[in-house]
């Protein structure tokens, strides 16, 4: 329903309902996301081999103080070599903090501040491999080459919102959802930004559609177990 309301608001009135988050007051007690940080390493995830990144300097000076990261790098394991495939696939898992402004990434917009180039997206349903039908924002996005000569790289990211019972793919309807709660309920969820992302092209001998057949299997094998879903109410 609170869908249909947002998609249905003249630009007027939605802009004037997200400027309401600088007047109310910021609560001290946040509810935890559904998603779990503790993401799942070596031969733990069956199919995949994962090791643990760390988030960069930059990112901790952008973001608010309270906000946590958990990444990692997943390869697909091979079941007849048993050995690791490429692409890897990146993962980001990004907790807010109490300020909803500045402890959440916005990709389409620190993309390009990255040197991304012709951002394109479209909204991807994945059916994961717990039988959950989920929607998630697909990027694509290129980065030129840093020699001359050279070709670039494509990239393609998956990215959606989870808070402590409500999963979204638009920074809009989250932010909304966010006023909604503290205005209506005085309630503040704490959100999960979940993106992962591959590369492709000549440089590293994959095609699109490879990278993102690897995407949407490490999805649907990790999503699952990372979510409660009994506390996700949509």
């Amino acid at each position: 329903m609170k869908n249909i309301l947002l998609k249905s608001l003249p630009p007027a009135v939605l802009a004037l309902l997200l400027c309401l988050v600088f007047i109310v007051p910021e609560s001290t007690e946040l509810l935890p996301s559904a998603a779990n940080p503790e993401l799942p390493l070596g031969s733990d995830l069956p199919g995949w081999y994962g090791v643990k990144t760390q988030e960069s300097e930059k990112e901790r000076e952008l973001l608010s103080a309270d906000t946590s990261f958990s990444k990692a790098i997943y390869h697909h394991i091979n079941p007849i070599t048993d050995q690791q495939e490429s692409p890897s696939v990146n993962v980001s898992f990004v907790y807010s903090g109490s300020d909803l402004n500045n402890s959440i990434h916005r990709p389409e917009r620190c993309l390009p501040a990255q040197g991304h180039l012709d951002m394109t997206g479209r909204d991807e349903t994945i059916e994961l491999a717990n039988g959950k039908i989920l929607t998630f924002r697909r990027l694509s996005t290129r980065t030129p080459a840093t020699h001359p000569g050279e070709p670039g790289l494509h990239h393609i990211h998956y990215y959606v919102f989870v808070g402590s019972n409500t999963i979204c793919c638009s920074h809009y309807e989250r932010t909304f959802q966010d006023i909604y709660d503290r205005v209506l309920s005085g309630r503040v969820q704490r959100w999960a930004y979940i993106q992962m992302g591959a590369c492709w092209g000549e440089e590293v001998g994959i095609t699109e559609q490879q990278a993102d057949n690897y995407l949407r299997a490490l999805i649907r094998d990790l999503v699952p177990r990372q979510i409660d879903w009994n506390a996700i109410k949509n």
